[in-house]
């Protein structure tokens, strides 16, 4: 897909697009696993998260004991997932900034669809996921309301996504998180989802997601699964996201948009903004 056709009909419309097989030609798609990642980071600790009823535990492993936790642990289906012990997740995580050599499995890059001030780096601002079968990110959007693009590289998942227009049917609970579960929606505590449209994507190795600011989306992995995403503004969506600074928006959130409107909007050098910007790529919310 072209820039322009991108920007007029996706991004500038706000409209979600899954690109089949957009970055299949990658190297990254015939290299990575989750042994691969054992082998060039295993000896990297990580912060893994699992949810649970009472928030986000957070702990941290070696990437290569959460390797062998991946592949240790047996397939599941959706059913048999759904209502059992939460599962340690390692996502939204800074990888590719970490070990910047694995950007080059991922060429050629689609740098266009990005905001300029992002394009140089654009690894930088990447977060990476790896779980197995079974992992789930329960509905949410993303903190900045930003643009997000995701990119499959090894294994299945599922998104469910809603539009930003519907959040006030989903059972919202504080800034970015909502209640209602999209697979096993429970009508009698929110009937007004009934009134929802979400869409149920399936989103294979190789593929390419488009989700706009403010998207509503659940995931699942289907099987073990390695991705990795980047949230980015323009200047029209930092300025929106500035605008609901007032609407339970954290205070840390704010604070990253605004380095982000100095990179987006004033073009303030990146050598100067990055290094405020970073700590929101392991910011948990």
């Amino acid at each position: 897909m072209s820039e322009s056709d991108f920007a007029t009909n996706y991004r500038d419309a706000m409209r979600p697009v899954l690109l089949r097989g957009g970055c299949a030609a990658w190297a990254a798609c015939q290299r990575w696993s989750p042994e691969y990642f054992d082998r060039v980071a295993g000896s990297l600790t990580v912060p893994v998260k699992t949810l649970t009823s009472n928030g986000i535990q957070l702990s941290s492993w070696r990437l290569a004991e959460y390797v062998r936790f991946i592949m240790e642990r047996p397939a599941c289906s959706k059913e048999a997932s759904s209502d059992a012990e939460p599962i340690p997740y390692c996502h939204d995580i800074p990888l590719l900034g970490l070990v910047e050599k694995l950007a080059a499995d991922c060429q050629p890059f689609p740098t266009s669809y990005l905001s300029p001030c992002y394009r140089q780096h654009w690894w930088r601002y990447s977060q990476f996921f790896m779980g197995p079968a079974g992992a789930v990110t329960p509905l949410h959007f993303d903190s900045l309301l930003t643009h997000n693009l995701f990119f499959q590289i090894y294994g299945k998942k599922t998104f469910t996504i809603i539009p930003p227009d519907q959040a006030d049917l989903c059972g919202r609970r504080g800034w970015r998180w909502f209640d209602v579960d999209p697979e096993q929606p429970d009508y009698a505590r929110f009937p007004q989802y009934r009134q929802a449209a979400p869409a149920t994507i399936a989103v294979n190795a190789g593929d390419m997601l488009y989700m706009p600011p403010g998207t509503l989306h659940h995931v699942r992995s289907l099987t073990a699964s390695i991705s990795f995403n980047i949230d980015w503004h323009t200047e029209q969506s930092v300025l929106d996201a500035l605008a609901q600074a007032s609407d339970r928006m954290p205070k840390e959130v704010v604070y990253y948009n605004a380095i982000a409107a100095l990179s987006a909007i004033a073009k303030v050098p990146e050598d100067i903004t990055f290094p405020l910007y970073q700590p929101y790529l392991s910011y948990v919310s």
